[in-house]
């Protein structure tokens, strides 16, 4: 015996060879199917987002923070402790470039998508489009790895981000709080050596030698009082790729990949996997056992 589908009125039903059924009804296979999200659908974006991308479990949403005099916490020269508790701060006006960033959504213990720990960001002398290369952002608390490979190419430090969002029941509600929580904790909490010590370097440290105005956070200050639209002049690190390409990447590390549903046991793999997360949110306990037996929907992680 194959595995089967079968359609009756509005409801899927797969049975595997082993007698094991799932069931989902018609609309929630063509919302997967297609790629659409049923959680998000009808939800309203955070003003700034360009562009919502997903492939398989994982979404992105690219967000561009427009060219602008920031207000950030800076660590005092005068600081002698360089990250953590005991830093001492000082208030900095600094022009930045356009400021795109990458939130990344991947699915959370029930099953529904909440923020990532690897989302990054970077910098822009132009509007956001598919063709220009972007930037890495000279700022501090945005790392750059000792090793690159397997790593984001600009991460956003949040290790210890707030996560009260999690608790949130709607699924774009929770996404619109994270993305806010990132933004918050990117431009608010205070720029620190956290980076050099934990990661290798922050984009600030290596990007101190391409202009003499952004050489040190004084220049800076300087320069953005001076001409606020200085930035358009600094030849920033480029990272050689553009926004699509960025995204590709991490959703190759993400190992994301998009389903093909391409047999009845691809689409019953979708079937008994809907079950499962729709019983996980249910269920009294957050772990359900593996389906015993040759057929085993955990096998694409994708679906």
């Amino acid at each position: 015996m194959s595995t089967s589908l079968t359609i009756k009125d509005s409801t899927v039903k797969a049975t595997t060879p082993e007698g094991q059924t799932a069931s989902m009804s018609v609309a929630d296979l063509v919302e997967k199917v297609s790629g659409r999200r049923p959680e998000f659908r009808g939800a309203i974006l955070p003003d700034g987002i360009k562009a919502v991308l997903h492939r398989g479990p994982i979404e992105i949403w690219i967000h561009q923070t427009p060219p602008q005099k920031f207000l950030f916490r800076w660590i005092s020269a005068q600081s002698e402790v360089k990250y953590g508790k005991g830093a001492e701060y000082r208030d900095v006006s600094l022009a930045l470039p356009y400021l795109i960033t990458f939130a990344v959504f991947v699915p959370g213990m029930n099953g529904t998508l909440t923020l990532s720990q690897n989302n990054e960001c970077f910098f822009s002398n132009q509007p956001l489009n598919w063709e220009d290369e972007l930037c890495y952002p000279a700022l501090l608390n945005c790392s750059k790895f000792r090793n690159p490979d397997g790593s984001p190419l600009s991460w956003i430090c949040s290790q210890y981000l707030p996560r009260k969002f999690e608790a949130e029941p709607d699924t774009g509600k929770k996404m619109r709080m994270a993305f806010a929580e990132l933004l918050h904790c990117l431009l608010d909490t205070g720029f620190n050596y956290s980076s050099e010590h934990h990661e290798g370097s922050s984009w600030f440290s290596e990007s101190t030698n391409i202009d003499p105005r952004i050489a040190t956070v004084e220049a800076w200050e300087k320069a953005s009082d001076t001409d606020p639209e200085f930035y358009r002049e600094i030849p920033w690190l480029s990272t050689g790729l553009n926004a699509g390409q960025i995204a590709d990447r991490i959703f190759d590390l993400h190992h994301a990949r998009a389903p093909r549903f391409d047999s009845a046991r691809a689409l019953a793999r979708l079937v008994f996997n809907h079950a499962i997360r729709t019983s996980k949110q249910t269920a009294s306990s957050p772990v359900q056992p593996e389906l015993p037996g040759p057929f085993n929907p955990f096998t694409d992680s994708s679906l």
